[in-house]
C-alpha cells in the first residue's frame, strides 16, 4: 500500500474511531456524486468494509441542473458494479422545484437530496449514510456563516455525524457520517491519482453565482495570498473549538430542561421565566432555542435581532406582552412564565 494511500485510509479509519462514526456490521449508504470527493470516500470505505464488517451500498441524487448530470449516474453506477456493490440512483428536477416553491437551488437541491437518502435508507435498513465533506468544506462553510454573522452553535458548521432529520428508522437512529471531515481536499486527489481511480467533474463548481463557490475560488484564495496563508486550517480550527463549546453547553440545556418546561404539547411550551432569568446568558439563548426547534423543527430565517426580542421579552416587557416571530411563533409574557405556541 503507498505512503498516499495509507494516509487517507487511516486518517478515515481514525475518525471512525475518534468519532464514532461506524460500529462492526453496520449497514452503510454512501453518497457518492460522481465528484473526487464521494469517490475517494466510497474506495477509502471499500478498503475498511471487512476490516468493519460493513455492508455497503451506494446512493446517487441526480438533481436534473445540468444536461450531463446523466453522465454521472451512469458513471456511479459503473463504479459501483466494479467495486460489487449495490447501487441506487434518485432523481430530483430541482430547477423546477425550484419555480414550484421558491428558495435557492442551494437549498432546494439539498432538501431534495436528503428526501432521497431518508428513502433509500430505508428501504436498505441503512445505519449510516456517509457523505463526503471534507476539510475544505468545513472551512468553507465556517467563512460563509462568519459572513452571515452566525454565533457560536453556526460557527460550529458540520459536525462529524448527525442523525437524519432527527427522525427514527426502523428502530433506530439513522445518522448521517462525514469520514472525511479531517482530511483536505487536496489529499484525496492524491489518494485518487495513486489509485489511478477517474472521478467526474462537475462544472458547476465553477459557478460564481454561488456563494460557497465564491468563497472557494475568490475569498479565501485572496486572504491566504494577502492575510493568512493558513486561513482554511484556522477556519476548520474555529469549527472544532465553536463544536466542543457547543456540546457543552448542550449538556447544561440538558440538565436545565425538565426544570423549565412547566407544560408542553407539539404546539405549546410553558417554561419558568424565574428560572429561565437565574441562567447564564449563554444557557438563555441555548435554552430559547431549543423551545424555538422543538416547536418548529428547525431555525430557519432566525436571526440575532429575533433573539434579542425574546430577551427583551423576557428581561423587561410587562406581563401580557406579546411578541411574533418567523415561523408563525407567538410568544406571551405571563407572571412568572413564557408561553410560545404555533399560530394557526
Amino acid at each position: 500500500m503507498s505512503i498516499v494511500n495509507t494516509t487517507v485510509v487511516d486518517l478515515l479509519r481514525q475518525a471512525c474511531v475518534d468519532q464514532k462514526l461506524v460500529c462492526s456490521k453496520d449497514r452503510v449508504l454512501v453518497a457518492v456524486s460522481g465528484g473526487a470527493d464521494s469517490v475517494a470516500l466510497l474506495r477509502a470505505l471499500c478498503e475498511l468494509k471487512e476490516e468493519y464488517s460493513l455492508q455497503l451500498a451506494v446512493v446517487h441524487v441526480d438533481h436534473q441542473m445540468r444536461p450531463d448530470s446523466g453522465l454521472d449516474a451512469l458513471f456511479v453506477e459503473s463504479l459501483a458494479k466494479d467495486l460489487g456493490l449495490k447501487v441506487f440512483v434518485e432523481q430530483c428536477n430541482v430547477p423546477e422545484m425550484c419555480a414550484e416553491v421558491g428558495g435557492s437551488l442551494e437549498e432546494v437541491a439539498r432538501n431534495l437530496r436528503y428526501e432521497a437518502f431518508q428513502r433509500v435508507a430505508n428501504h436498505f435498513s441503512a445505519t449510516a449514510i456517509a457523505t463526503a465533506h471534507t476539510a475544505d468544506d468545513q472551512a468553507e462553510t465556517v467563512m460563509m456563516r462568519l459572513l452571515r454573522g452566525a454565533g457560536l452553535t453556526g460557527l460550529s458548521a458540520i459536525p462529524w455525524k448527525r442523525a437524519l432529520d432527527n427522525q427514527r428508522m426502523m428502530g433506530s437512529a439513522v445518522w448521517v457520517i462525514r469520514p472525511l471531515l479531517g482530511v483536505w481536499r487536496k489529499q484525496l486527489e492524491a489518494y485518487l491519482a495513486e489509485c489511478e481511480q477517474a472521478y467526474r467533474t462537475d462544472s458547476s463548481n465553477k459557478d460564481l453565482a454561488f456563494m460557497r463557490n465564491r468563497i472557494r475560488h475568490e475569498l479565501l484564495p485572496f486572504i491566504e495570498d494577502n492575510y493568512n496563508p493558513r486561513i482554511r486550517e484556522a477556519l476548520a480550527q474555529l469549527a472544532e473549538q465553536s463544536q466542543t463549546d457547543t456540546d457543552l453547553l448542550g449538556l447544561l440545556v440538558k440538565r436545565t430542561w425538565k426544570r423549565l418546561v412547566k407544560e408542553r404539547s407539539p404546539e405549546y411550551f410553558m417554561v419558568d421565566t424565574s428560572l429561565l432569568k437565574r441562567q447564564p446568558k449563554a444557557l438563555q439563548r441555548q435554552l430559547m432555542r431549543q423551545v424555538v426547534y422543538s416547536l418548529r423543527g428547525d431555525l430557519k430565517r432566525f436571526e440575532f435581532r429575533h433573539w434579542l426580542e425574546l430577551e427583551s421579552l423576557i428581561e423587561t416587557k410587562p406581563e401580557g406582552t406579546v411578541v411574533s416571530l418567523p415561523g408563525r411563533l407567538r410568544f406571551e409574557k405571563l407572571k412568572t412564565s413564557l408561553v410560545s405556541r404555533l399560530e394557526p
